[in-house]
Parts: C-alpha cells; sequence; structure tokens
C-alpha cells in the first residue's frame, strides 16, 4: 500500500508481531521478523511494485508448506493492512504446493491443506515465481548445503519469475547444488 522503500512500521510491524513473528527462529538461522523484512528488502532492491513487496513481508502469514504457524491471520485483517492485491499473493504463496507450479506455465496449481486446485493467470504465477525467487535469495546464503532442498524446485520456473528475480536466482544457483 506503500510506494516508499524504508523499512516498514506501524500497523505491518504489530500484525506481524502479534501474529508471533518476533518470537520465532527461522530456519535460515535468523529472527522469522528479519528474514521476512529481508525477503521485502530483496523485492525492493529488485524493483518490485509495491504489493509484491508487501507480499513479501507476509508471506508466511497463514503458513506454508514448509512452515506452519500457530496463529494463522485472517485474511481480512492481512488485506486491511497491506491491501488487496498484496494479500492475495502472499495468501497465494501460503495456500499453493510449490512443486505444482508448472515450467511451462500452466495455470493450474495445488493447494496444500486439501489437495483442490487453483487457476493462477500469468501475472500471478509470475507474482508467485518471484515472491519465491526473493525467498530463496534472502536465506540461502545462511543455509548449510543439507538445509537448501527446499529451492531446488525453483530453478526449472524460475523463468517465470520478474526478469530481476531470474538474475538474482542465476547467482545463487551454484548454492543449490
Amino acid at each position: 500500500m506503500t510506494d516508499d522503500v524504508a523499512p516498514p512500521t506501524g500497523r505491518r510491524l504489530s500484525l506481524l508481531r502479534r501474529l508471533g513473528f518476533g518470537d520465532l527462529t527461522h530456519d535460515s538461522h535468523v529472527p522469522f521478523l528479519s528474514h521476512l523484512l529481508g525477503t521485502r528488502r530483496v523485492l525492493v532492491e529488485w524493483g518490485e511494485r509495491p504489493a509484491l513487496r508487501d507480499a513479501g513481508l507476509f508471506h508466511s502469514a497463514y503458513g506454508t508448506e514448509y512452515f506452519p504457524v500457530d496463529r494463522p491471520a485472517t485474511r481480512e485483517e492481512v488485506r486491511d493492512v497491506i491491501g488487496d492485491d498484496a494479500e492475495e499473493i502472499a495468501w497465494l504463496w501460503c495456500t499453493i504446493r510449490r512443486d505444482s507450479i508448472d515450467a511451462t506455465g500452466s495455470e493450474v496449481v495445488v493447494e496444500l491443506r486439501d489437495g483442490g486446485t487453483l487457476v493462477l493467470d500469468d501475472t500471478r504465477a509470475a507474482d508467485v515465481v518471484t515472491l519465491w525467487a526473493a525467498d530463496t535469495v534472502e536465506q540461502i546464503g545462511r543455509m548449510e548445503p543439507d538445509e537448501r532442498a527446499f529451492a531446488r524446485s525453483l530453478a526449472p520456473v524460475v523463468h517465470l519469475a520478474s526478469p530481476a528475480a531470474q538474475r538474482a536466482v542465476g547467482g545463487v544457483t551454484p548454492l543449490l547444488d
């Protein structure tokens, strides 16, 4: 909802703290809130639009396939803080199985919780893969080789992401081997 590149304050950080992200440690060995802020920072550095930046900040608000949360946010409270576009991207990130994103750009993806399907248009597929790239780039350098398996399935679909994300993932690809 904001176009500035400064770290977020106010309602966005308050909600993340209320959801418990200020008290958790991320798998990449930093406070979880630092990872969320770092993912947003990467998206800012890549010049991504404000909604994608805020989606990066809230990309674990509902829990993900790799990180279930005890106190997930409601869609309404997240929408109220970051807007409809950013919330939808964050919700999709938390809702779909990443390995169901098809390298050919197929629009059908699989939901985590019930195995149903969702349809993504090209823009949403690009948003989700760009977010995936930012999440990966932000943390991969801090992780041990045996902790990096989550990112290997990014390579076949990264061409769906923004050009900046594609370039950045190319720089970390050696870490994925």
